[in-house]
């Protein structure tokens, strides 16, 4: 039997504990009073079997048995008090009394707990006892704070600070000092705050104490943040979240990585952002915190957006909706409906848009919300538009209408009158589109809403485009270009420019086209718009090759490619400027025209470009042909004709020059009857180390002319003005 049970049982020294601990047990069972069980502690024999050995029993005691049986640890934790007392024993008197305190009622009508504190504070001042007198002059301040009276709070708590050095602060003088600082700043003493904060973070770490760590510089950052710049900022959040992932407290952890990933934002760091709001989201699910996942759930949304994941943002835009529904804020939840439905439209993801967008007219009529539900029979409209469904897009976008004029809206009038119109025109009803487009100009000019009539105007230039009529697609380009001038709208100013430019570069007007494709791009350069500048590069290329120049073509090609490469999260218009560049050098029969392509595929593979993946192939085969490699030719083709299975009518040139390609070379290669095929992945492997031995840099034979197939039209050369809702 170990030596603890023994001195339960009376068979240690003395033996004293088991009294107290039979007297509990009779108080539990009701067999005995409190008040009689503190007075027979109290008796002379009792005290006399009490050691320093026994209070150490009785302690371990009480604290195993708090959680089984709470009352009979409160009983113990009493006569242990009493005993000690009695005793004049003051370091246990002390030490009971802190027990005590710990178990006794929150509420504390008699202030017995007050008067438990200050006799164990008087008891430690005569013990000479630092710590244990610390500990009550901690709880005394503690309690004074919780009953509001912060004055005293800040007495005690500036006395138990005071009591011992830095050095032989514990976790309780950190978290006083915590408490005092906020005391102090509330009262406008900010820089004595500091100092405690301060003080709270070395003794934290000299502690290993990482709560305080964190609790402390928490309050030094929200001091600070006026003075600190962005980077100080998110080093001492770093600092804070590292010590609230050791300390294990994850509420803090989580609003932490919120703060953190906010300020990584602000410094362009946005790849760490999303890792840190990741982490967050991942936090506050566990913890089933929906006012923090929600706000992890934009912020990832909105920097996704910014790092052009539209996909991503779609699937955060998904669960925002869910987030909003589950937390019962309807409202919300329909405004986030309507904003998954933009996006899934952007992406091309027609179904879902349409899903999304019905869901918002369920929610926005829910709680009554006519302008969300506006915006819901909308987006259905113009989804539908894109789905090719004529009378639904229309019937939809007239609900909306309707919906706008019910309300006197002027402004949403305008901005569904500017949809029906380019629905219109889509469905080849050019005549009333133009009507719904004059009427949403009108709407937008009772709206002041400037930016709207410009955008009406480009749109009126594009179907006159398309009827055309170059002139008067002129003359509303050229209004519209004074509205976004005037609104300081580079991004729309630089479009309308290269839309005028095209105009002029048909209607066979090269100088005055590349004025406007100066201005365009100057106003690129000055606004650093350079995805812009990228597409602007590509219709000067276009023109030049017109005009027969194919030097200034490859120049401004190459101009395009590099400056598509500076741009971060935009690998898709890279890849389309290296094609763009790749048939130029080809067609001008460059050698490092083979170095262009393999780029160029190897970022087409990475985004997904199958179109342009296919193009590519069939140029590289069209050379290695003429080059005499017949045999690795038709294995590229072969391939690219697979890649255009897919494709549909997109696919369908393309396919049928890879196949009549394919003929003549299938034809040779019978009549030849000497070269064998290898299995397909061998074919692979070959072609690819063919292709690189002619992409050598070192390589200085031209290659031999051969008609390359046009990169496909895309953002280089055409980039068409839509509507933001």
């Amino acid at each position: 039997m170990s030596s603890w049970m023994e001195k339960l049982a009376g068979k240690g020294r003395r033996g004293g504990s088991a009294v107290l601990v039979q007297i509990s047990r009779e108080v539990v069972g009701r067999r005995r009073s409190i008040a009689g069980a503190v007075s027979e502690v109290r008796h002379p024999a009792v005290l006399d079997a009490l050691s320093d050995d026994d209070f150490k029993v009785l302690d371990q005691l009480i604290d195993e048995r708090v959680a089984s049986d709470r009352e009979f640890a409160t009983v113990l934790a009493r006569l242990t008090h009493a005993a000690a007392h009695a005793k004049g024993f003051d370091r246990q008197t002390v030490d009971a009394a802190l027990c005590l305190d710990n178990l006794l009622p929150a509420e504390d009508p008699g202030r017995e707990r007050e008067k438990l504190l200050r006799d164990a504070y008087r008891a430690a001042q005569r013990a000479g006892y630092v710590q244990g007198g610390r500990k009550a002059l901690a709880r005394l301040g503690q309690r004074a704070v919780a009953a509001g009276d912060g004055e005293r709070a800040r007495v005690l708590l500036q006395q138990q600070v005071d009591l011992g050095p830095e050095q032989m602060d514990t976790e309780d003088e950190v978290d006083s000092a915590i408490l005092l600082g906020d005391i102090l700043r509330r009262d406008g003493d900010v820089e004595g705050a500091m100092v405690l904060f301060d003080r709270a973070v070395r003794s934290s770490e000299h502690l290993g104490f990482p709560l305080g760590v964190a609790e402390a510089t928490v309050r030094i950052i929200e001091i600070r943040r006026p003075i600190l710049d962005s980077q100080a900022l998110a080093d001492l959040q770093w600092t804070a979240l590292e010590a609230a992932r050791q300390s294990g407290d994850s509420a803090m952890q989580s609003r932490l990585t919120a703060n953190h990933a906010d300020t990584l934002v602000q410094l362009g760091r946005l790849d760490e952002a999303v890792e840190q709001l990741e982490a967050g989201l991942e936090i506050a699910r566990q913890i089933g915190d929906l006012s923090l996942e929600n706000h992890c759930l934009e912020a990832l949304s909105t920097v996704e957006r910014e790092l052009g994941r539209m996909q991503e943002v779609a699937d955060r835009e998904a669960d925002l909706v869910d987030v909003e529904e589950r937390r019962g804020h309807q409202p919300a939840a329909a405004q986030d409906a309507v904003q998954h439905g933009a996006t899934l439209l952007t992406l091309g993801r027609f179904e879902a848009a349409k899903a999304a967008y019905e869901h918002a007219v369920e929610l926005s009529r829910t709680v009554g919300d006519e302008i969300l539900e506006q915006r819901a029979y909308g987006g259905l409209g113009v989804t539908y538009s894109q789905m090719n469904m004529p009378v639904e897009a229309l019937n939809h976008l007239m609900l909306a209408l309707d919906l706008a004029r019910a309300n006197n809206d002027a402004a949403h009038e305008a901005q569904w009158l500017a949809s029906i119109g380019e629905a219109l025109w889509k469905f080849d009803q050019s005549d009333d589109a133009v009507k719904a487009i004059q009427q949403a100009i009108a709407a937008a000019r009772t709206a002041d809403d400037a930016s709207l009539q410009a955008g009406m105007l480009s749109l009126l230039g594009q179907i006159h485009l398309g009827n055309r009529e170059p002139g008067k697609a002129r003359q509303y380009y050229a209004h519209a270009l004074d509205l976004y001038r005037e609104l300081g709208e580079a991004e729309a100013e630089i479009q309308t420019l290269s839309a005028l430019g095209a105009l002029a570069m048909d209607a066979d007007q090269p100088s005055e086209a590349i004025r406007m494709y100066d201005d365009a791009l100057q106003l690129a350069a000055h606004t650093d718009q350079r995805a812009a500048a990228v597409r602007i590069y590509g219709r000067l290329a276009r023109l030049s090759q017109r005009q027969g120049d194919d030097e200034a073509a490859l120049e401004a090609l190459e101009q395009a490619a590099s400056l598509a490469e500076t741009i971060p999260d935009q690998r898709a218009l890279f890849g389309q400027a290296l094609q763009h560049l790749a048939v130029a050098q080809d067609a001008a029969g460059l050698p490092v025209a083979m170095n262009t392509y393999e780029d160029a595929l190897d970022i087409a593979r990475e985004v997904g470009d199958t179109y342009g993946e296919a193009m590519l192939l069939v140029n590289v085969a069209a050379r290695l042909i003429s080059l005499g490699a017949q045999a690795d030719g038709a294995t590229i083709l072969e391939h690219a004709i697979r890649l255009t299975e897919d494709l549909g009518a997109i696919g369908m040139k393309l396919r049928q020059r890879a196949e009549s390609m394919l003929v003549p070379v299938r034809t040779q290669s019978r009549s030849e009857g000497s070269r064998r095929v290898p299995p397909a992945r061998e074919r692979s492997q070959n072609s690819r180390r063919d292709m690189r031995s002619f992409s050598s840099p070192d390589s200085t034979v031209p290659l031999p002319s051969a008609s390359a197939i046009p990169a496909a039209p895309n953002e280089m050369y055409s980039r068409a003005v839509t509507f933001n809702r």
